[in-house]
């Protein structure tokens, strides 16, 4: 019987918490976008902008929060994220975004540190939305289970015939991003099976106690989202903003590869993206 309150206990101390990361989050929250089936192992939450909340006729709308399957081994889960106005079948395509973000309240709530890139993103232009009420729906995919959905509720204008203005444009410069490895044109081994990509990624828009860089994801043959292209990861940013991730080439076909890194600025919102040119070879 002890036992068993102990259990029911820390049952209901993971929901609380879990309830805390975001304004959706519980167990069955995420719908199949294909059949409306509910699953439990999916746990996650669109943070913002908040359901029912106003927004601006123009400008730029991310939509951010965070996603994870408890199933998952060694990382969280999701592979790709999409904001469609409407359903997700026959709905109109808004924006795809990132996913892998670092989210360490996440894995510090729920107890695994794999789940700290749970995070997800998706920035679309408000323009593309009509005056009133907008039902969108979020998208994350798994590799194993297809497409997950969650909705949200948004007003354009305030409801009452005003129009809200909009949001103001990022300012600043864009961030600085350099790949220090690979270099152009480098030889990479299929043998080296942890091969470390490294750069370096500075914010100059970054004031004294900010955080400038917030992240540096990496792509290889192919820009972020595209089709054909793969994404390795968010590499790990220090405070100096040297950064770096490692891959196993032997996951790729010995060929000319391409390298797209991105650094986003926390200041301005802007992205910087830099490519690199390499080879994957047998050769040792």
């Amino acid at each position: 019987m002890r036992l068993r309150l102990l259990g029911c206990i820390a049952l209901l101390m993971a929901l609380t918490t879990q309830a805390a990361l975001g304004q959706q989050t519980g167990l069955g929250g995420w719908q199949s976008a294909d059949g409306g089936q509910t699953d439990a192992s999916y746990v996650g939450s669109i943070d913002s902008p908040a359901a029912g909340a106003s927004i601006g006729p123009s400008g730029s709308l991310t939509v951010s929060g965070w996603f994870v399957d408890t199933t998952a081994q060694g990382w969280a889960g999701a592979d790709a994220v999409q904001v469609v106005q409407g359903p997700m079948n026959g709905g109109t395509l808004l924006a795809q975004g990132l996913v892998g973000l670092n989210r360490p309240d996440v894995a510090a709530t729920l107890g695994n540190s794999f789940w700290a890139a749970s995070g997800w993103s998706a920035t679309l232009d408000a323009s593309r939305l009509p005056a009133g009420q907008v039902a969108l729906t979020v998208n994350l995919h798994t590799p194993g289970k297809g497409w997950w959905a969650q909705n949200l509720a948004l007003t354009v204008g305030n409801g009452s015939g005003e129009v809200l203005a909009p949001a103001p444009a990022a300012q600043g410069p864009m961030p600085r991003l350099s790949v220090l490895t690979p270099q152009p044109g480098e030889a990479v081994s299929t043998s080296n099976r942890q091969y470390v990509i490294s750069g370096t990624a500075t914010d100059p828009a970054q004031s004294p106690g900010q955080i400038g860089i917030d992240w540096v994801e990496l792509w290889m043959n192919g820009e972020a989202n595209t089709q054909g292209a793969t994404i390795l990861g968010v590499a790990e940013v220090n405070a100096s903003g040297a950064w770096s991730l490692t891959f196993d080439p032997a996951q790729f076909e010995p060929t000319d590869a391409n390298l797209y890194a991105y650094a986003h600025s926390a200041v301005t919102g802007k992205r910087t993206e830099v490519v690199v040119h390499f080879q994957i070879t047998n050769r040792r």
